[in-house]
């Protein structure tokens, strides 16, 4: 018995890239959680509509661009435009400054509320459900208008803030995780699959073999393909319908401007799968290389959780990773109701994940 674990652990030892990535894949789930800031707050998407365009404005709106909890979006076309915004989900809060915000009487006397100055409301339009994000954010509009118009040491007034509030629909945590799932389940699937197999049928000179058979080449790989991609849209729908017909998941969207959305991210993964592929020495070897790229991309794409705690630079590298344009396309099908063309940028972005993963799994694949 001890020889025979013995015997196991030198075999374990010769294949050195199994072990690697049997020891490495669970320090990348660690380094992964450990990146999230779940104490954080979460920042809030905030736009702002300057009808003073004077100095003060200006500076209003440049300390609320400081602030980190809040992230300022493209001004809309007007308030009403703001107001779809935020009952579409698209948008937290409108901030509108009024013509009159901090401007100078026409006398140039000194104002109750500073020297030749009058107060005219900062508007703050609200849809969120949270009211102790509100209120925080209410508080931080307040305060920052009372330090462009009285001074950094000015007191909170009343009258620097009116709020209005839009009805918005909200999205239940389910529905978002639900369209995560799908893109996660197809992006594990095409990667590890077609990697383990491919190095599978390297291992047994299948791909060796084939060269000398007349069957052309690229018949094979297109069928395997064909086949991967008909069977990540069963995948989706499975997975969809279980949400919505056993979890009542809410879908506004068309399911079927979800299949292209599916089947360009399925291609960007087999590819990875190829590539993966091409490296790994094993069958073995190539699941563990397979787990290490998708599972940090599982987390660093959004499919769980808002990639927006993570620190300095990685929340906008999160949003270049392929699964990222794929889940943020599937859930504005899915739960925004848009259309196969109003989400053209994750496709652009997909469709140039797909020449870019084509080109280097074509250089790297190898046949023995």
């Amino acid at each position: 018995m001890l020889a025979l674990t013995v015997a196991n652990l030198k075999m374990m030892a010769r294949n050195r890239q199994t072990t690697f990535w049997a020891l490495f894949f669970p320090l990348i789930l660690v380094v992964a959680f450990g990146l999230f800031d779940f104490t954080a707050a979460a920042a809030s998407d905030v736009a702002v509509i300057d009808r003073a365009d004077t100095p003060a404005s200006r500076q209003l709106a440049a300390a609320l661009d400081e602030i980190e909890i809040l992230h300022l979006q493209e001004s809309p076309a007007g308030p009403e435009a703001g107001r779809q915004l935020i009952a579409a989900g698209e948008l937290d809060y409108l901030i509108v400054v009024p013509p009159g915000f901090a401007a100078t009487g026409a006398d140039g006397a000194d104002g109750a509320d500073g020297p030749g100055r009058e107060v005219a409301p900062v508007a703050l339009t609200l849809g969120a459900d949270d009211e102790e994000r509100n209120q925080l954010v209410a508080g931080i509009v307040a305060r920052a208008a009372d330090s462009v118009i009285r001074g950094p040491g000015a007191a909170d007034a009343p009258q620097t803030l009116v709020t209005e509030r839009v009805a918005t629909r909200a999205v239940p945590y389910f529905d978002l995780v639900l369209l995560g799932l799908v893109g996660m389940g197809i992006m594990t699937h095409a990667i590890i699959s077609i990697a383990v197999r491919i190095s599978n049928y390297r291992n047994m000179s299948i791909l060796k073999r084939m060269l000398v058979t007349p069957l052309a080449i690229w018949k094979f790989f297109a069928a395997e393909v064909a086949a991967q991609l008909a069977l990540a849209v069963v995948q989706a729908l499975v997975i969809l319908a279980v949400g919505v017909f056993i979890f009542q998941a809410q879908l506004a969207g068309n399911v079927l401007h979800m299949l292209p959305v599916i089947l360009l991210g399925s291609l960007v993964f087999l590819n990875i799968g190829f590539i993966i592929s091409a490296w790994a020495n094993s069958p073995a070897a190539a699941s563990g290389m397979g787990n290490v790229v998708s599972f940090p991309m599982m987390f660093f794409a959004g499919t769980f959780f808002s990639t927006a705690t993570l620190p300095w630079l990685l929340p906008y590298a999160a949003d270049a990773l392929p699964l990222a344009p794929m889940i943020t396309a599937l859930r504005d099908i899915g739960i925004h109701g848009a259309t196969l063309w109003e989400v053209w940028p994750e496709l652009a972005m997909l469709a140039g994940w797909v020449a870019v993963t084509a080109l280097a799994a074509i250089r790297v694949f190898r046949f023995s």
